[in-house]
């Protein structure tokens, strides 16, 4: 029995204590314990993989008879779940999210979209997560592609206890939905956040110059971060976490955007089509003169072998990066005193 199976915290009822006592899961494998705990709750809940998974798998062991790995066919993964949801069952689809997204695109356009089948398509390794396996295993697409599909639900959690939260929402809204989620990172925020809610996007932080809006694990802690380094300077961020991508809370990025002089999206995923295409989007729409600064992958693959946090400091997606970025753009005026920020070792 694995460490996160024994006895403990109810990860239902309690999941900030359940997620205290597993310090070492990451995001992905998160899901994983919250999928199987969820399906106990709720009997149509089946889960389907595509070469994923293994002995060890929480929803495989607990529900043997619900858990179905489909091997490395992601349109058979995504045509078969959009089946058994017609049946009625809420269907889990896991794959990649360069395979799952873009290599069944079609039928996810026209099986889960089209069809608005109620299919959760949960993606790990999104953005450039997948480091040194190469272009072929990024996903810097993704979330463009599925914005543009009418009736899709876009989420992208900003840690453990939002994935738990996002799990569970997904799980009881009635329609097609796409998780997205990352590899290995570890990510625990100490911030304070209101119940989770598709579609809400969620203030971390309060400031007036700058309005920093993330999604993710690596978009919101570097804006959390960047947050912190430009305050020490002087300078006060507010932080947005959207982690509803689709629907987007248009309302809070315009309030955002009334109440600071710049606006900066922070995500790993390229700067078109994505959250910065999203919030362009949104402040064109009805005229609201503010400047958009996109942070995030710039419109290129990334063939570097590398770590994900190098591959991450080469697209300029760290803290002292973004804040340094933000120290440029902002008008010069009230920034005149304002020293470099030096980036950390």
């Amino acid at each position: 029995m694995s460490s996160a199976s024994r006895p403990g915290a109810d990860l239902a009822e309690t999941p900030e204590v359940w997620l205290r006592e597993h310090p070492e899961l990451a995001s992905r494998l998160v899901f994983r314990h919250a999928a199987a705990r969820f399906a106990e709750l709720d009997p149509r809940i089946v889960f389907l993989e595509a070469d994923l998974g293994g002995g060890a798998d929480p929803f495989e062991s607990r529900h043997p008879g619900r858990y179905f790995n489909l091997g490395i066919c992601e349109a058979t993964l995504v045509d078969v779940a959009c089946g058994m949801a017609r049946v009625g069952h809420v269907v889990i689809a896991h794959s990649f999210a360069p395979f799952g997204v873009m290599r069944a695109c079609e039928q996810v356009r026209l099986g889960m979209a089209y069809g608005r089948a109620n299919v959760k398509l949960v993606c790990d390794y999104g953005g450039v997560a997948g480091a040194f396996f190469g272009p072929t295993h990024h996903a810097v697409e993704d979330l463009a592609i599925l914005r543009a599909m009418p009736g899709m639900t876009v989420v992208s959690p900003m840690d453990g206890l939002e994935t738990v939260q996002a799990t569970r929402a997904m799980l009881q809204h009635d329609g097609p939905v796409y998780l997205r989620l990352g590899r290995n990172r570890v990510t625990r925020h100490d911030v304070p956040r209101g119940p989770f809610e598709l579609g809400r996007a969620q203030c971390l932080r309060e400031g007036e110059d700058v309005g920093l809006l993330a999604h993710g694990e690596v978009g919101v802690a570097v804006a959390l971060e960047s947050a912190r380094l430009l305050e020490a300077r002087g300078v006060s961020a507010r932080v947005l976490n959207v982690h509803t991508l689709k629907p987007l809370d248009e309302a809070a990025v315009l309030e955002t955007a009334e109440r600071t002089r710049l606006l900066v999206t922070v995500e790993e995923h390229n700067v078109l089509g994505g959250l910065g295409g999203a919030v362009c989007e949104t402040v064109g729409a009805v005229g609201l003169g503010r400047r958009v600064v996109r942070v995030g992958l710039q419109d290129r693959y990334d063939a570097t072998a590398g770590s994900h946090e190098s591959l991450l400091a080469g697209h300029g997606l760290e803290g002292a990066q973004v804040a340094e970025r933000v120290l440029s753009a902002l008008p010069r005026p009230r920034m005149a005193a304002v020293g470099p920020v030096t980036r950390r070792s």
